[in-house]
């Protein structure tokens, strides 16, 4: 994070928890601005982040043997997920 002058953190608090988890880890630090109210339509930064949450979800339930619920089987197949998966491995910040 020291390379950057600023993160903007863009979340609508769409999940209370996550919102608290982000509160959490970024609440004192003077580099993290958290937006909660924008135009999401020119946001297309939010969207993106939001399908990345979505993946790390499966992801871990993948890795700890949860089962997928229906919604989310819908989004992906086996194969699709995993080329995900191996496509953000090394964009990771």
């Amino acid at each position: 994070m020291d390379t950057f002058d600023k993160i903007v953190i863009y979340y609508d608090n769409g999940q209370e928890t996550l919102a608290t988890i982000l509160d959490t880890l970024f609440a004192t630090n003077p580099k993290i601005e958290r937006r909660i109210e924008f135009d999401h339509t020119k946001k297309r930064l939010f969207q993106v982040s939001d399908m990345i949450i979505v993946i790390d979800k499966l992801d871990y339930n993948r890795k700890n043997n949860i089962s997928f619920t229906k919604a989310e089987k819908y989004f992906f197949n086996g194969k699709d997920f995993r080329h995900i998966i191996n496509l953000l491995k090394n964009k990771r910040i």
